[in-house]
């Protein structure tokens, strides 16, 4: 019987490793890039606002693969008391405006049934910081972009480039995509690039989130459909991915089997992080330095709680179960503000479709969960119950941990 169990143990080593980042879905280092489409007079323009050092790539990449400093006459690096570090050289810029212009117009590709579409730059300006302002309709980007550029030299890192292209489409109303040209800028641990996708051309304007850096296309075709499927999918891998919300969820199958009684607290948990990622999306949460940490300690101890619950049997009420999905709720929302935008057009729509993505994650993690408890069983009846303990013992094991690594962050 324990051969079954032994076996079993180098899956769960490996989830023990995969647990170290104690943290992982709480991103503090979100990269936000906009796209808009908007006709104007029968011309297709696009407003794009980017992290200088999304254009910037290709010469990140190549520096560092040759360890040589950045090869481009448009960065100059600088001593500081903290270190070096580059900045945007606005003087050569204003010298060698071409070059920087192809720089922007070939940074990305845009093309409609398949054919390119070529993109002429008519205006640009060089930011010192993400602006405050937003960026979701034509008019915020016009006043974004009518608004005075940096006037020193920009800290390369925190810089932003905002930038009008005219898009010489057969069809400006048709559907049309884009995707970078540049390759992906490696990223340091805990920072993430998202995409505002925002097409102005219909009323209302659709928007919808691309993570990662647009190596391949997304679409601008005016349809909310497609940005409702977006965000169910987004809400899918925000649960998949999130390890502490999946341990959860497997607890509660691990401890109630395929029941009602299992629906019922899957539901209370639902609802309970419904709520609060809802609330705390439009702001209805403390500003305190210290809430993010003691909300991922809490989460942690969650978890862990679970974790002894279903190994005892006794997971608790619906409420408890509610209330531990208020917490959970915290966690979704603390990312959400980037995948989603408070400023979205469609921002109802987009929060309906993420909690519906959320719930289909959680419906998948208990099914493959009872899926292998019934495997396990009819395999051999006798090794369910040890395997049960020892797959809740490591995951209590990996709670533990979270709980002491995030509590010592909060104090």
């Amino acid at each position: 019987m324990w051969q079954w169990v032994v076996r079993f143990l180098p899956a769960l080593l490996v989830l023990l490793a995969a647990a170290t980042p104690s943290s992982a879905h709480f991103s503090q280092g979100g990269k936000l890039r906009t796209i808009l489409l908007s006709l104007e007079e029968g011309r297709l323009v696009a407003f794009v606002r980017a992290p200088a050092p999304l254009l910037f790539s290709d010469i990140v990449r190549e520096a560092q693969a040759s360890r040589t400093p950045l090869a481009t006459p448009f960065l100059y690096l600088e001593e500081t008391g903290a270190g070096l570090r580059y900045r945007i050289s606005l003087q050569a810029i204003a010298a060698d405006g071409p070059s920087f212009d192809d720089r922007l117009e070939s940074a990305f590709a845009w093309r409609q049934n398949g054919r390119p579409v070529p993109a002429r730059l008519l205006d640009y300006h060089v930011l010192p910081r993400p602006q405050g302002n937003s960026f979701a309709t034509v008019e915020e980007a016009r006043t974004s972009l009518a608004t005075e550029g940096a006037r020193l030299d920009p800290v390369f890192g925190d810089a932003v480039v905002e930038a009008l292209f005219a898009l010489a489409a057969p069809l400006p109303d048709g559907a049309i995509e884009v995707r970078s040209t540049l390759p992906e800028l490696p990223l340091p641990p805990g920072v993430s690039v998202d995409n505002h996708i925002v097409d102005a051309r219909v009323e209302p304007p659709v928007a919808y989130t691309r993570p990662g850096q647009l190596p391949e296309w997304a679409p601008f075709d005016g349809s909310a459909w497609s940005a409702v499927r977006e965000f169910v999918w987004q809400g899918m891998l925000h649960i998949v991915e999130g390890l502490d919300h999946v341990l959860l969820v497997v607890c509660l199958a691990l401890g109630l089997g395929p029941s009602t009684r299992l629906l019922w607290l899957a539901t209370a948990f639902t609802l309970g992080h419904s709520v609060t990622l809802i609330g705390s999306f439009f702001g209805a949460v403390p500003a305190w330095p210290w809430f993010v940490p003691a909300v991922e300690a809490l989460i942690a101890a969650s978890v862990l709680y679970a974790a002894v619950a279903a190994f005892r049997r006794s997971i608790g009420t619906i409420w408890v179960v509610a209330g531990i999905g208020l917490l959970h709720g915290f966690g979704f929302s603390f990312v959400l503000g980037d995948i989603l935008g408070r400023d979205a057009p469609n921002l109802a729509v987009s929060l309906a479709a993420f909690n519906v993505g959320i719930e289909i994650g959680q419906l998948a993690i208990i099914g493959v969960t009872l899926l292998a408890l019934a495997g396990v069983a009819r395999a051999s009846a006798q090794v369910l119950s040890p395997i049960r303990t020892v797959a809740l013992g490591a995951i209590g094991l990996v709670a533990a941990i979270w709980v002491v690594e995030r509590t010592l962050a909060v104090v």
